[in-house]
């Protein structure tokens, strides 16, 4: 964190930014740049050291002081009602030209010290996805329709506004350092069975035991809190399509870091499109 690092916090409610030069600002900052691990282990009689059998992150509690100034009665106020108790909010840090964010609650409200011209505050906050992730974002497209019209735009020859992509493998990078939930969406062009995205590198896939017919397009995420399908029909009615889901699917599927290499299947895969959604990046502490 430096002198030119922007916070901004919001809901609901309201939104608050803290930075140098205004009336709010964050002057110190303790937990986001850490996270902490639970290892269960294992030993036997004789052992020297011990096997590691289970890894878990912890959710990230973190402090934040800051200080209000002119007009503080104002400031102070937006502050108390804005960051509210039981309120789902985001943080967002912006620093040397990119943005990360925590989906967050208040653990402690703002404690605010009483003053003239000045006054200092101290809370705390609990994100119970403890890693960052970028605001940036990434949409790969592994089958179907690919834009190809940009500016300057040149007339003469051959020339496509978009074209098929019939590579049923894609390389998708993760530019952060731990892995990264995503969203894919399984589109039928024609008539198709058995939509099916698999990681090459880890072995992991997700399949959906359904027949589709053309315009019809199914959602599947392994976002935290937001994990599931959803099938939304040509005319657009949306319904959960848990259902279809089998059983060797594995909703805890995740871009590693680094390159990852997918690959899409379907019986008719020829009328399959696919395209994946994702921040482009997370970090573990900021």
């Amino acid at each position: 964190m430096n002198e030119s690092t922007v916070f901004i916090y919001e809901n609901a409610i309201g939104k608050l930014i803290f930075k140098k030069d205004s009336p709010l600002w964050i002057t110190d900052v303790d937990g986001i740049s850490s996270v902490g691990i639970d290892i269960a282990a294992s030993r036997s009689s004789g052992q020297i050291g011990s096997n590691i059998t289970s890894q878990s992150v912890r959710p990230r509690s973190f402090t934040l002081d800051g200080a209000i100034f002119d007009p503080v009665s104002l400031g102070r106020e937006k502050i108390i009602s804005i960051m509210a108790p039981q309120t789902p909010s985001t943080l967002t840090i912006e620093q040397n030209g990119e943005s990360w964010f925590l989906d967050v609650v208040p653990e402690l409200t703002p404690e605010i010290t009483p003053g003239v011209g000045v006054q200092y505050f101290q809370m705390r906050l609990y994100a119970e996805y403890p890693y960052w992730r970028t605001t940036a974002s990434i949409a790969a497209q592994i089958a179907g329709l690919n834009a190809l019209f940009e500016f300057p735009f040149f007339s003469g020859g051959s020339w496509w506004i978009s074209k098929y992509s019939e590579n049923y493998f894609s390389t998708i990078e993760n530019k952060g350092n731990v892995p990264v939930e995503f969203r894919v969406s399984f589109t039928a062009r024609a008539a198709l069975e058995n939509p099916e995205l698999y990681h090459v590198d880890t072995g992991k896939r997700i399949l959906i035991r359904k027949s589709m017919i053309a315009g019809e397009r199914i959602v599947v995420s392994t976002i935290y809190g937001k994990k599931g399908v959803t099938c939304i029909s040509p005319s657009g009615v949306i319904t959960n399509g848990f259902k279809f889901l089998s059983i060797d699917s594995d909703l805890s599927m995740t871009l590693m870091p680094g390159n990852n290499l997918m690959r899409i299947d379907s019986i008719n895969r020829e009328g399959l499109g696919a395209r994946i959604e994702a921040p482009e990046g997370v970090i573990s502490g900021v």
